[in-house]
């Protein structure tokens, strides 16, 4: 039996989910199994499967399009790991990532998610000026502390730091080892209508067995390119602004600490609406965004009371993106 079992959804993008598996392959820790769930009906992605000739690897056609989360959830349940990670398909892990995240859980044990930092890897010049990053390797580790750190949370303090970014800039699913037993208690992957923020979702249903053990040292990459998800999925941003916060209340208002950590994630849900909005609109001119729904999800979002507030600074960020960052910076300025 595996230790570790990878999940993976995937749709038409056999040569990208190749380059993906084969870091897989390359882990130097060897105890693992990796289930691909094929949403196209044609199963475009067998033969890339095929080629690695590694009977680890194990392909699962769905016969039809199922959507993304129906789609890992499928994955999940051929899933024969203690430990779970659910993996994107064009998110590369790095070599010792397996053998990290391991001798986390044998020297940190029974905790419900042992976590890593990650990296953005931006291969577009043009998109990477649109999220403030470089061409190439950019870092999202916690600069106030060590390479390989490691610090211990309780579910209610990661869940405050967490939601306000102070243990990584951006988090990715992708670095994590969750408890299988866990997973299928919580039913799986978070699914309330949309996709968007359900790796957030999910980390945070995850903390909630006692914790989680993070150290700070990247251990994989979000790929940054034209064709990645949100870019044409207008139509579900209002979904998630209502969707997430009713789905993680419903999930985690019975912790003690939860009338203190709501309005944390309630900010964290209002700010990521703001700037994913914000980047579209900018985006627009680049690819081939939808503006009709764009402009129609914008109104439908600014209609809900939590984030009337928040709309000049969405107006800021459209409009004049220079001197909103200005602001921020002078203001973190006098916060620090």
């Amino acid at each position: 039996m595996p230790l570790i079992s990878f999940c993976i959804s995937t749709f038409k993008r056999g040569i990208v989910l190749k380059e993906t598996l084969e870091t897989i392959k390359r882990q130097t820790y060897s105890s693992f199994e990796v289930i691909i769930a094929d949403n196209d009906h044609e199963e475009s992605a067998r033969p890339f499967v095929e080629s690695l000739n590694d009977n680890r690897f194990c392909y699962y056609p769905n016969g039809a399009n199922l959507g993304m989360k129906a789609s890992f959830n499928r994955s999940l349940s051929f899933a024969k790991g203690e430990y779970v990670v659910m993996i994107a398909d064009d998110d590369p892990i790095y070599p010792d990532m397996l053998e990290t995240l391991v001798k986390l859980s044998e020297d940190y044990p029974g905790y419900g998610l042992y976590m890593g930092g990650c990296d953005w890897f931006c291969k577009d010049k043009d998109v990477a000026p649109l999220y403030r990053l470089n061409v190439g390797t950019n870092s999202c580790l916690n600069d106030d502390f060590n390479i390989n750190d490691i610090r211990v949370f309780s579910t209610a303090e990661f869940l405050s730091q967490f939601y306000t970014f102070k243990i990584f800039k951006h988090f990715l699913w992708s670095t994590c080892i969750v408890k299988n037993d866990l997973l299928k208690r919580m039913g799986g992957i978070p699914d309330y209508g949309s996709p968007f923020l359900g790796d957030y979702a999910y980390m945070s249903i995850a903390a909630t067995e006692k914790g989680c053990v993070v150290i700070n040292k990247s251990l994989g990459c979000q790929t940054i390119h034209r064709e990645n998800f949100g870019r044409s999925q207008n139509d579900q941003l209002p979904v998630v602004a209502v969707k997430f916060p009713e789905y993680l209340n419903n999930k985690l208002s019975g912790l003690n600490e939860w009338p203190n950590i709501k309005p944390l994630m309630m900010r964290f849900v209002s700010l990521w609406l703001v700037e994913h909005l914000s980047f579209l609109y900018h985006f627009k001119d680049k690819g081939s965004i939808d503006i009709v729904s764009l402009t129609k999800a914008e109104r439908e979002v600014f209609e809900l009371p939590f984030m009337k507030t928040y709309k000049f600074k969405f107006y800021l960020k459209k409009n004049h993106q220079t001197f909103h960052d200005w602001l921020v910076k002078i203001k973190k300025t006098f916060v620090k």
